[in-house]
């Protein structure tokens, strides 16, 4: 049914304060192209709080800084999607525009670029003297991509969120922007050419870390709430002066196969002894050597307050560690834990279950590694009550390694099991085994909707006799 030609207009009845604000949601120049709708619009666009350009031209720039008629510009917004290097019109272009928005009152600055060169030459220079001009009012500051020039100190009293990822640091620059900043609360880095992270920030909430490849950290970050990891550790010295106030922690864990195996070790130690102080912790494990791992974790560690541990992409060589990790946790009550697996129906799949079935021998000894675990585990018997399994497969390791967490529980409730891959034969064998282990400790067995969900596949792997 058409609509009738007099209907009203319910959208452009509305204020000019709400069509502003819904226009700034838009790209600068979608929003400008809205003053061909009628009279009503032809000078909304004029009065919008932010500006976002994506693949920018000289003339589509300047025409929106030279139109605006209100002087409030909260955001600025600069991306270059297309990969191209930028030349000397473009970076002139940018110096321009900050130039006059700096004067505009603007709260959000980000300048998102994405060359295919990594060479400082090619990157977008943002000196010292700019960044100063934003002092008065700049709170979140985004880079990426930029060349940093800073030799002398800066002033940005009222940053309170820091983002720099691919930011080339000029000799001192790095130091002279944190030590600027210093109401910063959220603090991101990432793969950043920085060789030492010594700073001291009382009131920074969260803490991200990703892939610098850091040499020495030093930091002071007494109110800290969230941290995240990513990188090299084998010459952490002084890492994170203990934060009480530490809700939530992630690390990613990797071999990088370096001759210094004793500071891998250490840098190891470290950052889980300080990411523990937390009370949600999770740890993304990548395939690191066996004998590593057990190095890592086989030391007396000051680890107590962790409550919920997730274990994501664990392989089964993580998982013969996994009692001497949760033994450095006794106030652990939840266990979630991500088994390393590909779906079926996956071009991988068929090359990674090749893989898989030669590796009985390699099984055959983790199994055994945790059939030998005979220390006592202190969450198990007074605070473990639940265990959330993802991605299981019924494999040999991994049986083992539940049977032992059944068998030493005392006040675990429930075990849930999502997206199980495998048989349905292997399943429920693995589930009679289970039960068999769990019925007399009241221990309830749950599996979501998605249980099963891709099973497709009748693997043909035997069990072995202890299992029977």
């Amino acid at each position: 049914m058409e609509a009738s030609s007099n209907q009203p207009d319910l959208i452009s009845a509305l204020s000019d304060s709400i069509l502003i604000h819904i226009l700034s949601f838009l790209p600068s120049n979608l929003s400008g192209q809205t003053s061909i709708l009628s009279r009503r619009w032809r000078h909304l666009w004029e009065y919008v709080p932010e500006l976002i350009f994506h693949d920018f031209t000289d003339e589509r720039i300047f025409s929106f800084l030279t139109h605006r008629k209100s002087s409030n510009l909260r955001r600025f917004h600069v991306t270059s999607s297309s990969r191209d290097l930028l030349d000397h019109a473009d970076k002139y272009t940018i110096d321009q525009a900050l130039h006059f928005c700096s004067t505009q009152g603007v709260e959000e600055l980000n300048l998102l670029f994405d060359t295919n060169s990594s060479r400082s030459y090619n990157m977008y220079l943002l000196r010292a003297k700019t960044l100063s001009c934003w002092g008065a009012t700049l709170r979140v500051l985004n880079l990426h991509c930029c060349l940093v020039r800073c030799p002398i100190k800066i002033n940005l009293p009222k940053v309170e969120e820091l983002y720099l990822s691919r930011v080339s640091m000029e000799r001192g620059a790095f130091n002279h922007i944190i030590t600027g900043c210093p109401s910063v609360e959220i603090f991101e880095i990432a793969r950043c050419s920085v060789s030492l992270l010594r700073f001291h920030l009382p009131i920074l909430k969260r803490l991200v870390l990703d892939r610098c490849f850091l040499e020495h950290i030093n930091i002071s970050v007494p109110n800290l709430k969230f941290f995240k990891h990513k990188g090299r550790v084998e010459s952490l010295k002084t890492f994170l002066m203990r934060v009480d106030n530490l809700k939530e922690a992630k690390y990613c864990m990797y071999d990088n196969w370096d001759r210094n195996s004793e500071g891998y070790v250490r840098g190891y130690q470290h950052i889980f002894e300080a990411v523990a102080q937390a009370e949600h912790l999770q740890v993304n494990c990548g395939g690191i050597r066996l004998d590593r791992l057990l190095r890592i974790f086989n030391k007396n560690l000051a680890c107590g307050n962790v409550k919920c541990l997730v274990l994501k992409n664990a392989d089964l060589k993580f998982l013969a560690v996994v009692p001497a990790i949760i033994r450095l946790l006794p106030g652990l009550e939840n266990l979630d834990l991500s088994l390393q697996t590909i779906p079926p129906d996956t071009p991988e799949y068929e090359r990674f279950y090749y893989l898989k079935s030669n590796m009985s021998e390699l099984e055959k000894k983790l199994s055994m590694h945790l059939n030998n675990t005979k220390r006592s585990i202190y969450c198990l018997s007074y605070s473990l009550r639940r265990i959330d399994v993802r991605h299981f497969e019924a494999r040999n390791t991994q049986i083992e390694l539940l049977k032992l967490l059944v068998q030493n529980a005392s006040v675990l409730e429930v075990i849930c099991f999502t997206d199980s891959y495998g048989s349905i034969a292997r399943l429920l064998k693995s589930r009679e085994i289970l039960t068999s282990h769990a019925a007399s400790k009241n221990i309830k067995f749950m599996d979501q909707k998605n249980l099963n969900r891709h099973v497709a596949l009748e693997m043909e792997d035997d069990y072995d006799s202890d299992y029977e």
